[in-house]
């Protein structure tokens, strides 16, 4: 159930003061080795429940928490996810587990499943053969998951990683799956990134050493600002049936710039950035209110609340400011620039994907 102890202490809060999204990253392990996944899979401390739960209770009476995303590696991995999960919804205004779908919902409770704040996030890359190809040779277990998901019914987001490996194929195999989502009469939110850049984001962040990041070859890989804004306007402009598309950040914005939000490595390291490498603190060593009081000075230090391309919510900002290393890759310098290029026309794409006969679209 609900805290009514916490919610009376978020209620009478300021309504001006924006709430925050934790990250927190219960485990580096996974069943699965996807070619571009960030996280290193090397063995890495992990803190248990009760400390979790104690964490999010102490954020709470301090400030709203509007989402908790709880993430991996692979989350459902945890045998102590329920108890984690149910603090989390008893002390935050949405709660999502993020999953690769390897791994049954058996372990989780149905009253938590169903909670009105709940939902899941499920990534899926593409058609089968490009989904295999990026994602351990999943497809058929991410698609079993996201039907039982439907058929029960629980709330279920998709969300797709783009690269040039399944850009040529994203807008075919969206409106396909569309289609075969029509019999569960449910709506699914579809969102999507860019592939980040992890030669750049290994040096992003503080001074302590957090989970380190998986440093995969990303050259030639990543997708251009224009072909993600091409993407962006394509799909937005489909009439689709059961997936919806709310986003309005074209390239890859956490959100984190609009409110705040902390991220956690599974032995309690923070930092603003989910992708950073290095972290600000360790929670051991740093209390909830000097945690809130390190993102309250870094937020006002951020150029996003004067930018123009976040007032008109085309950017909904980062913690590196720079896109998770897009602006390193292509050079763009900064990532209004990034923008301009993305939105006014200096197309750094390339004329035809060099993989893009790699893989047939599924019919």
């Amino acid at each position: 159930m609900f805290n009514p102890e916490i919610h009376k202490i978020q209620k009478a809060k300021p309504a001006a003061r924006a709430g925050i999204t934790l990250d927190l990253a219960l485990t580096s392990r996974c069943p699965l080795r996807c070619r571009y996944c960030s996280v290193d899979k090397t063995p890495y401390p992990e803190l248990p429940a009760r400390e979790w739960m104690g964490i999010l209770e102490s954020f709470a009476r301090l400030r709203r928490i509007d989402l908790v995303s709880l993430e991996g590696g692979e989350p459902l991995l945890r045998t102590d996810l329920p108890a984690i999960l149910k603090t989390c919804l008893d002390c935050a205004q949405g709660v999502k587990i993020v999953t690769s779908g390897a791994i049954h919902l058996d372990s989780l409770p149905q009253g938590l499943l169903h909670h009105p704040r709940f939902f899941l996030e499920l990534s899926m890359d593409g058609p089968r053969e490009v989904h295999d190809f990026l994602r351990d040779g999943s497809f058929g277990q991410a698609w079993t998951f996201l039907r039982a998901a439907l058929e029960r019914p629980i709330p279920v987001r998709r969300r797709s990683v783009i690269s040039r490996y399944n850009l040529p194929f994203m807008e075919d195999w969206l409106t396909g799956l569309d289609l075969e989502l029509e019999p569960y009469k449910q709506g699914v939110p579809f969102s999507f990134d860019t592939l980040l850049f992890p030669e750049a984001m290994a040096r992003e962040g503080g001074h302590l050493q957090r989970a380190r990041v998986n440093r995969y070859p990303a050259q030639g890989i990543l997708p251009s600002p224009q072909e993600m804004w091409r993407l962006f306007k394509n799909l937005k402009n489909r009439n689709l049936a059961c997936l919806r598309i709310p986003q309005s950040e074209p390239l890859r914005g956490c959100g984190f710039a609009q409110g705040g939000g902390i991220s956690f490595d599974p032995a309690g390291f923070f930092s603003f950035c989910c992708e950073a490498s290095r972290g600000l603190g360790w929670i051991h060593q740093s209390s909830p209110e000097r945690c809130l009081a390190l993102l309250d000075a870094a937020n006002r230090n951020r150029p996003c609340g004067a930018c123009p391309y976040f007032q008109e919510d085309l950017c909904h900002g980062c913690w590196t400011g720079q896109k998770c290393g897009m602006v390193e890759y292509w050079g763009a310098g900064d990532c209004q620039t990034l923008h301009r290029w993305m939105v006014h026309g200096r197309d750094l794409s390339v004329s035809k994907s060099p993989y893009a006969n790699k893989f047939a679209p599924t019919p």
